[in-house]
C-alpha cells in the first residue's frame, strides 16, 4: 500500500542564534572586564557538557583569564581522563566554596544546556542569583531567556562544535593545542 505523503503536514523548526558581530565585540568585551570567570555544565554531565566546558576552561587560562569549572555533579568515571578535569570543582561536595566563586564571578558560562534549572534545584538558587553577566552557549532547541548573550544553534552536533566555531570568530584557532582538541573533540 502507498501512502500519500502530500496531505501529511511537515514542520521543521532550527533554532539558530548564530553570534553576530555585535556579539562577538561584546563577547571580547566582557571578557576584557572580567575577572572571575565561571563555567557551568548541565547536571550528569556527558562528554559534551565537559569537553565544551573544558576546552573554554583551557582557551581562557591560556590567555590570563581567571576561570572555574563548577559542576552540579560528578561525571561518570569515563571522563576523568580529560585534561583538566581535576580542576573542577564538583558543587554538591563542595558547595560552600562553589557558591563564593559563583557570587564573585563577573562573567557566567553556561555550556550545553538551555535552561538554568538543567544544574539541579541545589545549584540552581546560586545562579538565579549570580551578578555576574550570563553567556549561553547550547545546541538544544527553544533555549531560556536568561543570558546577555545567547548563542544557541539547534542544528549543530554538539556544543563542543559551537566553542570551535567561537574560536573560530574570534580569531584564535591558532590557540588551540592539544588539551584544548582532545576535550573539543570529546564534545
Amino acid at each position: 500500500m502507498r501512502t500519500d505523503l502530500s496531505a501529511v503536514n511537515v514542520q521543521f523548526i532550527v533554532y539558530s542564534q548564530s553570534m553576530n558581530k555585535q556579539q562577538i565585540l561584546e563577547l571580547k568585551q566582557l571578557l576584557a572586564e572580567s575577572v572571575e570567570i565561571v563555567i557551568v555544565p548541565h547536571r550528569n554531565p556527558d562528554g559534551d557538557a565537559y569537553g565544551s566546558c573544558l576546552a573554554l576552561y583551557h582557551y581562557l587560562k591560556r590567555n590570563g583569564h581567571s576561570a572555574t569549572v563548577i559542576s552540579p555533579n560528578d561525571a561518570p568515571e569515563f571522563l576523568k581522563w580529560l585534561p583538566g578535569v581535576e580542576d573542577i570543582i564538583i558543587y554538591e561536595d563542595n558547595e560552600k566554596r562553589a557558591v563564593e566563586i559563583i557570587k564573585k564571578a563577573q562573567l557566567i558560562f553556561t555550556l550545553d544546556f538551555n535552561a538554568l534549572h538543567r544544574v539541579g534545584s541545589a545549584m540552581l538558587k546560586s545562579l538565579e542569583t549570580a551578578e555576574g553577566t550570563f553567556v549561553m552557549i547550547d545546541h538544544h532547541e527553544q533555549p531560556d531567556d536568561y543570558a546577555k548573550i545567547t548563542y544557541s544553534q539547534s542544528s549543530m552536533s554538539s556544543t563542543s562544535e559551537m566553542i570551535y566555531h567561537l574560536f573560530d570568530k574570534l580569531n584564535v584557532l591558532d590557540q588551540i593545542n592539544r588539551e584544548i582538541a582532545t576535550c573539543l573533540y570529546t564534545g
